[in-house]
């Protein structure tokens, strides 16, 4: 059988294509896990209400293997029996904590089996995917930073080396900050690197861009629902666009950039104040007993 020219070139094509994107995805969690692990090795310091809304959008993101690491080091900083109860995690029986736990010994001694997880993410993470529910897990982890008590740098520094290590990311980046926690208004920041020759240093050109539900750019000249205007040149480096929303709105902030011929472009999630809270318990309806 013969292979057309088409054909192969194609295949050339989309092996360097899809280790760039392997490439791009390492970057991404390589900056995330920093965020993280700042974030994890403070967890108890925390203000439990911000630190667990922050920690279910996480757990939304996770695989299984992945879930139980993350318990495990949020459980290193102090534990005092609560962890996994504020959002479901042990509570999937009709009448809440039940498998022989008392509220003295907490629930989040328990035991995470497979089922158990997975029963929950489908009950509790289906209105995002894995990447918006990381995306809300690093917005929602800058307001979690604790205060000025001694030790209580590890957050803050993790913040700012995850936010460094974003901006050394090739090409368009985009992640969201917090003006402050529970505001109406947040910060877009859009950074552009591209290292090379005379080529590449040329400013990329804003090809189109997206406010979803209500979200309004700050940025002079944009029109509604536009991050910036068309047209418009990015600089190299990051700019921060103040974007303003509705009081409990999430939303997507997205930009499309052209530069010499190549389409860049990124997404970002802003988790709203309803997103990832938990008013009840979540309930087993299917009665289900999982093991351990």
């Amino acid at each position: 059988m013969k292979t057309s020219s088409a054909h192969v070139i194609a295949r050339t094509f989309q092996v360097p294509f899809m280790f760039f994107l392997a490439f791009e995805a390492s970057a991404q969690n390589a900056c995330h896990d920093v965020l993280t692990a700042g974030f994890y090795a403070e967890y108890a310091k925390s203000d439990a209400k911000v630190r667990d809304r922050s920690l279910y959008a996480e757990l939304c993101s996770l695989n299984y293997e992945q879930a139980q690491a993350a318990i495990k080091s949020a459980r290193v900083s102090g534990d005092d029996g609560t962890l996994g109860l504020s959002f479901g995690l042990f509570a999937l029986d009709d009448d809440g904590v039940q498998e022989g736990l008392s509220s003295r010994a907490g629930p989040s001694q328990a035991s995470l089996s497979e089922g158990r997880f997975r029963q929950w993410k489908a009950g509790y993470c289906s209105k995002n995917s894995e990447l918006e529910s990381a995306q809300a897990a690093e917005f929602l982890i800058q307001t979690a930073v604790p205060g000025k008590a001694p030790g209580s740098v590890a957050t803050a520094k993790a913040l700012e080396t995850w936010s460094s290590c974003m901006k050394k990311r090739e090409g368009l980046t985009c992640w969201a900050s917090p003006r402050a926690p529970q505001g109406e208004e947040f910060v877009l920041n859009v950074n552009w690197t591209k290292n090379g020759g005379k080529e590449s240093q040329s400013q990329p050109e804003v090809h189109y861009s997206y406010l979803t539900r209500g979200g309004k750019s700050k940025f002079e000249g944009a029109p509604a629902q536009r991050v910036l205007p068309a047209g418009h040149k990015l600089v190299a480096g990051t700019s921060q666009i103040a974007i303003t929303r509705p009081t409990d709105k999430g939303l997507f902030a997205s930009l499309q950039v052209n530069h010499a011929g190549t389409e860049q472009s990124c997404k970002v999630f802003i988790p709203g104040d309803s997103d990832f809270t938990l008013s009840a318990p979540f309930v087993n309806r299917m009665n289900l007993k999982y093991p351990g």
